[in-house]
């Protein structure tokens, strides 16, 4: 690997969540998180790629890796969602907050929504059929209708469960880092 570059908005999000972490559950939320990557990191090699570069920002993690076809990039994509997984059936009676942590992590990074491991899992199976801008055309629309219905389910929770604003502010933070990113 060639390099790693450490941003400051992940500092920031690190700091952040320290700040917030009332109940002990960061090193449970991080234990999630790097396994994630490091299934991510294991299933690339194992598909004859290399990291060429590691990027972390604001709750987000980048791998720049040598090319792969996209059903070797779906693979790699669906490594991490599918450790959390495991990791939650494994651990659910000996380490819930971490179990609880991973499931979460899991579901959400499969949510259909490009750049989450979901997203890039749709897309790499659409190339398998169609062209890329009908394949793009497509995980944007179904990206956009996620984050629809994320919005509208962050709102109910916050009126209804008393929630606070955090599911529909993830749900903008998602629909902003889509909307930027696909117009690239």
């Amino acid at each position: 690997m060639k390099a790693v570059d450490l941003r400051p908005g992940f500092v920031l999000f690190m700091l952040l969540l320290a700040g917030l972490d009332r109940s002990g559950s960061l090193l449970p939320f991080l234990a999630a998180a790097m396994l994630h990557e490091l299934s991510h990191a294991a299933a690339i090699t194992l598909c004859g790629g290399r990291i060429r570069a590691l990027t972390f920002s604001f709750a987000d993690v980048q791998m720049l890796t040598t090319a792969l076809s996209y059903r070797r990039e779906l693979i790699c994509a669906l490594a991490g969602p599918l450790c959390n997984v495991g990791c939650c059936i494994l651990f659910c009676r000996s380490f819930p907050t971490f179990a609880a942590f991973s499931l979460l992590l899991g579901l959400y990074n499969l949510l259909p929504v490009w750049p989450l491991d979901g997203g890039r899992a749709l897309f790499c199976a659409l190339m398998e059929r169609l062209a890329p801008e009908r394949a793009q055309r497509v995980c944007r629309t179904v990206g956009v209708a996620a984050c629809a219905v994320l919005s509208l389910a962050g709102l109910a929770a916050s009126a209804v469960l008393h929630a606070g604003l955090w599911p529909l502010g993830m749900a903008l933070y998602l629909l902003t880092k889509l909307l930027i990113l696909t117009r690239r």
